[in-house]
């Protein structure tokens, strides 16, 4: 499910230590899943009682310099790759072998852009390296982050942030939720939404069916799957008009089958 994906990112980077460069740190880029991009893992070789300081993700290609897809095929070659965003660097440098980039990891945080971030309104104890380079592996940016604002969302803090851009929660998808008649925009409803697949065609197709859904009943509408289809053999079985509560039990109790 992608609440579950995003959030397991959202994670990862949350508990990724990023500190100063030392003998352990250790990096691999290798092909990703699709031509555009690539999986790059980090490990800096310690753990603590609440989480080792690893992570992985995929990234596409055109936000490295230093380092392209070709290179993985050049046996023996010397890389030093860097992904430069607005809240800091990450490198990766080393040598090439099994068609893998090994070397050291390293990130240096952007104290500029922690304070632009205090500016804000985001709490200046919270713009940590780990928090910075989760950040960059996003690609959060300070004008990502007015335009969110601009669009009317509410109560953004520097956690949740990091879940709605994962989830490509934009100032579009906020603006067509509001149009669509759900204009309570707090960061924490628009993922809850988002994650799973509440979009405002959803809402459109919810509302030819004659319902009109609270943003509660939108999610859990979208997470039991219950579609024009899932009504009109609803229908069919004696229950004519049936509310949003009694569909969601039926599906729940499998009560249709």
């Amino acid at each position: 499910m992608r609440k579950s994906l995003a959030l397991g990112l959202a994670l990862t980077l949350a508990t990724t230590t990023a500190l100063a460069q030392s003998a352990t740190d250790t990096c691999s880029i290798r092909a990703g899943r699709t031509d555009e991009k690539m999986s790059i893992s980090w490990d800096r070789g310690e753990c603590t009682t609440d989480h080792c300081h690893r992570g992985e993700s995929d990234m596409l290609w055109s936000r490295w310099s230093g380092i392209t897809a070709h290179d993985l095929e050049r046996e023996g070659a010397a890389i030093d790759a860097r992904m430069k965003a607005e809240s800091g660097e990450m490198r990766c440098s080393g040598t090439v072998h099994d068609a893998a980039l090994r070397g050291a990891w390293s990130f240096t945080p952007d104290p500029a852009f922690a304070k632009r971030m205090e500016a804000m309104g985001f709490d200046s104890d919270d713009q940590t390296p780990d928090r910075l380079q989760g950040y960059a592996m996003l690609d959060i940016t300070t004008e990502w982050v007015k335009e969110m604002k601009d669009a009317g969302v509410s109560e953004m803090n520097s956690h949740n942030i990091m879940g709605l851009k994962a989830l490509k929660v934009d100032p579009a998808y906020v603006k067509a939720m509001a149009a669509a008649g759900y204009p309570e925009l707090r960061a924490q409803k628009l993922t809850s939404m988002k994650a799973v697949g509440v979009s405002p065609e959803k809402v459109q197709a919810i509302k030819a069916m004659g319902y009109s859904p609270t943003q509660e009943q939108l999610v859990q509408m979208s997470v039991f799957k219950i579609d024009a289809a899932f009504v009109e053999r609803i229908k069919a079985h004696g229950f004519q008009n049936p509310t949003i509560a009694q569909l969601i039990k039926i599906k729940i109790f499998k009560l249709d089958e």
